[in-house]
């Protein structure tokens, strides 16, 4: 007994002082065992079994007995609960705050007008909230709701305004997720009509694409359409009183649809390296990259207090919103960088009438810019070992090279890329040479078109048209990123390249091995 380590003790038992014959039980977390309480013998033992033996292990697992480094694992996540609670608040509140409140929304089966919002971060509803305030003033009782929110029927309902953005390829926005799945089960009340408003960046292939999808399905199941789809291209305030005026005619009521979008919530950066390319063959293209700033004031502590100066979460591929000065609408680049490398990078051609490409070309280092970060998850490749094949054209190279060097583990990548002239603008020309080197990417395959016997990177696609099968085969996939003029014909060389296999981009785009960041 005395050679028992306390830490294993479980139960000790005293024998009863008036019965001699009594025993010691001891329980340790290995077995059983009974001591003679005169001469200390120990008179039987027994090990635990399997039952008792997983028992043991969870009982360590509550205590932290014996499991030192355990408890401090256990105390510093505990210590990081509420961190964590406070941010998650913190977040809800500014999400909350960013969505107007509808004043005097009828309930849903009271009202003669249903507004449905399909919406990603709340833009869409400062517009949803002008329609609601205009038809209240019109005389009619209005109901707001996220898509999502889709009844089963409206029993006074005369009346359906959609108003919806597209989330990424093509996409549902949060707030709509479900909604085409709820339709299906609703059949379409015989007096009311329909109308979509679609949301989006005309700079995007599939522009409004969701909202079109939406009018699709109503028209399918027999819902009765009242105006033609119409979209608003970054949130222009021309394009929704237009669409206002259109309402009106339908209504036979002068509405007067204003709504000025507040700008986004950004964040500031610094200049922190740039460099440029393309001076030459008059196409000035810059790699530029950025730092974090703290916000000033209140906001600038509390960002310091959780760890100010640190770059939001971000991948590769994703998007940054600049916001220039002069503009409250956004112009998105695709990042070359994810927030562990330090910087934010972003790869920007200066355009003769580009207003946010002629500012960010006037920075200086240590000057700033205004943006915030949108998730692009759909644009990154699928974590494995199968080959990637990268393709792109001019400043479509920026997360096509941050793919690249990120390739640490050096799976098979290859890159297709095409520019005007090695001697001016060949982007991340020194980086490329390293990670040809270092093994990160397998081959190059660059295509000038300003040169002797130039051609496109379309041609360098064709030209290589039996290895492309050959990866394809072992089922590789296709990452292109540039302008949409590239894009559509880098899709007809790839289809003409894979029918002898019998495969084509639309089959790789459902099976997930083709996607597009076109610009």
């Amino acid at each position: 007994m005395l050679a028992t380590d306390l830490n294993d003790l479980r139960e000790l038992v005293y024998p009863h002082p008036s019965d001699p014959s009594d025993v010691y039980s001891l329980r340790t977390n290995q077995g059983d065992a009974y001591v003679d309480q005169a001469t200390g013998a120990l008179l039987s033992y027994q090990a635990h079994g399997v039952a008792r033996g997983i028992y043991e292990q969870v009982y360590q697992l509550h205590t932290g007995e014996g499991l030192w480094w355990l408890g401090l694992l256990l105390g510093f996540c505990a210590l990081g609960v509420p961190f964590l609670g406070a941010t998650g608040a913190l977040t809800w509140w500014e999400r909350r705050q960013s969505m107007p409140r509808i004043v005097g929304n009828s309930a849903a089966q009271s009202a003669d007008t249903i507004i449905l919002v399909g919406s990603e971060n709340n833009s869409t509803w400062g517009f949803a909230n002008a329609l609601h305030n205009a038809l209240t003033q019109a005389g009619l009782q209005v109901h707001t709701a996220p898509m999502n929110q889709l009844a089963t029927q409206y029993r006074r309902a005369e009346r359906l305004f959609i108003l919806t953005a597209t989330y990424g390829d093509g996409d549902a926005p949060s707030s709509a997720s479900q909604f085409l799945a709820r339709l299906g089960k609703v059949k379409a009340p015989p007096g009311l009509g329909f109308a979509v408003l679609g949301f989006g960046d005309q700079q995007f292939p599939r522009f409004c694409q969701f909202a079109k999808d939406v009018q699709a399905a109503l028209l399918a199941q027999g819902w009765r359409r009242m105006l033609a789809l119409e979209t608003v291209d970054r949130q222009s305030t021309q394009s929704f009183a237009r669409w206002g005026q259109a309402v009106s005619q339908l209504l036979g009521q002068e509405l007067a649809l204003q709504h000025t979008p507040k700008p986004p919530r950004t964040d500031a950066f610094e200049l922190v390296d740039r460099v440029d390319y393309g001076e030459q063959v008059n196409a000035p293209t810059s790699i530029l990259r950025f730092a974090p700033v703290a916000r000033p004031g209140f906001g600038g502590r509390w960002q310091r207090l959780l760890g100010g100066g640190r770059l939001p979460h971000f991948e590769v591929g994703d998007l940054a919103g600049v916001v220039p000065p002069g503009s409250a609408i956004p112009r998105f680049y695709s990042l070359a960088s994810g927030s562990r490398d330090g910087v934010l990078e972003i790869c920007v051609r200066k355009l003769p009438e580009g207003l946010c490409s002629q500012f960010l070309h006037g920075l200086k280092v240590g000057e700033r810019m205004n943006a915030f970060i949108q998730l692009h998850p759909d644009f990154r490749p699928v974590s494995g070992e199968a080959p990637v094949i990268l393709i792109g054209a001019g400043t479509g190279i920026g997360p096509l090279a941050g793919f690249i060097r990120n390739n640490t583990g050096k799976h098979p990548m290859y890159l297709y890329w095409g520019g005007r002239d090695p001697a001016s603008d060949f982007l991340y020309e020194p980086e490329l040479s390293r990670y040809l080197a270092d093994g990160r990417l397998t081959q190059l395959h660059a295509a000038f078109s300003r040169v002797k016997d130039g051609e496109y990177v379309q041609d360098r696609v064709i030209d290589d048209a039996e290895q492309l099968r050959q990866l394809m085969a072992n089922g590789g996939q296709i990452l292109v990123c540039g302008s949409r003029g590239m894009a559509k014909s880098t899709l007809q060389a790839l289809d003409e390249v894979l029918a002898p296999i019998h495969l084509d981009t639309q089959t790789l785009k459902a099976q997930g091995r083709y996607r597009e960041d076109v610009f």
